[in-house]
Formats: structure tokens, sequence, C-alpha cells
């Protein structure tokens, strides 16, 4: 079995847990909508932005799989994990991520996409 490059597992993995972070950021507007925020408009654009620029990422990751001769061929979700089979270059491959791996990978992409520093918030906790 031909060896995939660790740049090629990080981009199937970023493409795969991409979802997830567009999918909290909606959660997190319609509660956003139904809180009593006085200023909830500029938090939702906020957010709109944030998901545009993903979806953004998507697209050009999406592409990079293309050019690595990289194809998702399906993706089976657990109670505890997320696994993932996907071939490179005509070698098949599987990636099982489990679900709290994914949460702090969402969470770090989040702060990557916000600017926002973690070791910050590892101090406010």
């Amino acid at each position: 079995m031909v060896r995939q490059t660790s740049e090629e597992l990080a981009l199937v993995k970023r493409l795969v847990e991409l979802p997830y972070l567009l999918g909290a950021l909606e959660v997190d507007k319609h509660k956003i909508y139904a809180s009593n925020f006085k200023m909830k408009s500029v938090y939702v654009d906020y957010l709109d932005g944030t998901q545009k620029k993903i979806a953004l990422e998507m697209y050009k990751s999406k592409q990079s799989l293309k050019e690595h001769h990289i194809k998702i061929i399906d993706e089976k979700r657990s109670e505890l994990s997320l696994t993932v089979n996907y071939s490179v270059r005509g070698y098949i491959h599987k990636m099982t991520l489990l679900w709290s791996k994914v949460k702090v990978d969402v969470t770090l992409m989040l702060t990557e996409h916000m600017n926002v520093d973690i070791t910050d918030l590892l101090k406010q906790t």
C-alpha cells in the first residue's frame, strides 16, 4: 500500500471536520436569535461572515483534494466516532476520529477563523 503524506491526511481530516464547524455555528445562530440579546443581528452577521469564509475554505479544500487525487468514498457515524473511507491515488485508506477529538479540532478551527488566541480562552476557564 502506498503511504499518504501527512499533508494529504491533514487535508482529508480538515475537509471532513469543516461541516461540523458550519453546523455548530448554525446552532449558535439559532440560539442567538432565540435570545434576548440587544444586538443579536450584529452577532448573527458576524457568524454569517465566518460561515462564508468556512464555505470558501471547503471549496478550496475540495479543489486541493482533486489536485492530490484524493477521493472521499464514504463517512460513517457511530455514537463514539466518525469513520471515513477515502482513496489517495487509487489506494484505499480509513480514518476513525473520536467525537471528542472532532470537538477539539472544530473548536481550534473556530478560534483560527475568529482570530482568537486559544491560550487566552484556557486562562479564563
